[in-house]
């Protein structure tokens, strides 16, 4: 790129809008008020009630003050709820293909990260989940809609992973955090909606992806009195709290005007349709249409070459950068994930030159 070439960027994984501008408003607006210090270790009370607030509106009831913790990120929510749930020695289920970054955290507590595979698109094998439960297990994670498919868990789905849950004592880490960006009339269900004690959940969320607020590394986490109250403790000793004017802004961006999103997913909406489309009419390719997220998953297996090669292949030779599939799983060597968080322009332009490169290789 530095060198004047064409990249195409189908790696990315945040969104290509701008944060909205009442929430960047708000973020100055605190900075200039002098709101630069540090906050309560679980968040500022504001952001707190504004997190109450749109789960209330969605008839989900928790108390802010006690059921949330803010965090930079939500991955220092999932980490924190990690380190106050896993002991070493357990093993964690993860429903597969899963974020990579499960893993490594899982590993780092000296714990097992175990795949349990899931069909299609992101669709539950239920044979496949109960031979993998065992006595060692403490947690499953779930990220529906999921990265890097798409797919996403129907309500039945969920209500069978908490039924599980209880029946064999474990918990389960619900990453949401793609909620809000669906398709075709699906309402992604929070467990929250399942679990409401939160007896067995731990919903993981932010303003990365909902917000275009990638950069201002803003996430939660919502569950009991409990855990919510070791994570708190975790924070007050590692990150100290969240950035004082990203609450602020967090906050804005929960109770102001939400037509951005909206937007975001009638965009997203027109450019997965044109992905899927495009590379479903390529012979030897199979690609699923998602419900969610910004992603697709194609599978290259009739290439012969693992997802590492075929991804440094396509970026050297057509500027097409690509996901390898076996970052979310050793089963998904032949697949690739293409981010749609791209112009159409790119989408269309960039699958014409893999298109004319594909025959050069098969």
């Amino acid at each position: 790129e530095n060198e004047g070439k064409k990249i195409y960027h189908f790696e990315v994984g945040q969104p290509d809008f701008p944060t909205p501008e009442n929430v960047v408003n708000a973020g100055i607006e605190a900075l200039k008020k002098g709101l630069t210090r540090y906050t309560p270790a679980r968040g500022i009370p504001p952001l707190l009630d504004a997190i109450e607030g749109s789960y209330k509106a969605r008839g989900i009831d928790f108390d802010g003050s006690k059921n949330v913790i803010a965090t930079p990120g939500a991955k220092m929510a999932l980490f924190a709820g990690f380190m106050a749930s896993i002991d070493s020695g357990d093993d964690v289920l993860l429903l597969a293909p899963a974020w990579p970054t499960y893993r490594v955290m899982i590993r780092s507590l000296n714990a097992k990260p175990v795949d349990v595979h899931t069909n299609g698109n992101y669709e539950i094998d239920e044979e496949k989940l109960k031979h993998k439960i065992s006595r060692t297990v403490s947690a499953l994670v779930i990220n529906t809609p999921n990265n890097p498919t798409g797919g996403v868990l129907s309500k039945e789905n969920m209500k069978l992973i908490y039924d599980l849950a209880e029946d064999h004592d474990f918990v389960v880490f619900s990453d949401e955090i793609y909620e809000t960006l669906v398709y075709d009339g699906f309402k992604q269900t929070s467990m929250l909606e399942i679990d409401s004690t939160m007896e067995r959940t731990l919903v993981i969320n932010g303003f990365s992806k909902s917000y275009a607020m990638t950069g201002w590394r803003l996430g939660y986490a919502i569950g009991n009195e409990e855990t919510i109250s070791n994570m708190v403790r975790i924070q007050q000793n590692t990150t100290s709290c969240a950035a004082s004017f990203t609450q602020y802004a967090g906050a804005k961006a929960l109770t102001g005007d939400q037509s951005s999103i909206e937007q975001m997913v009638a965009e997203y909406q027109k450019r997965r349709d044109v992905i899927t489309h495009l590379f479903n009419e390529i012979e030897g390719i199979a690609c699923l249409n998602p419900k969610g997220a910004f992603y697709v998953f194609p599978n290259f297996v009739e290439y012969g070459l693992s997802s590492a090669t075929l991804s440094e292949l396509f970026l050297m030779k057509t500027g097409i950068c690509t996901t390898p599939g076996v970052a979310f799983g050793d089963k998904y060597d032949s697949y690739l994930r293409f981010s749609y968080s791209a112009s159409l322009e790119d989408i269309e332009e960039g699958i014409a030159v893999l298109v004319k490169f594909l025959p050069t290789i098969k």
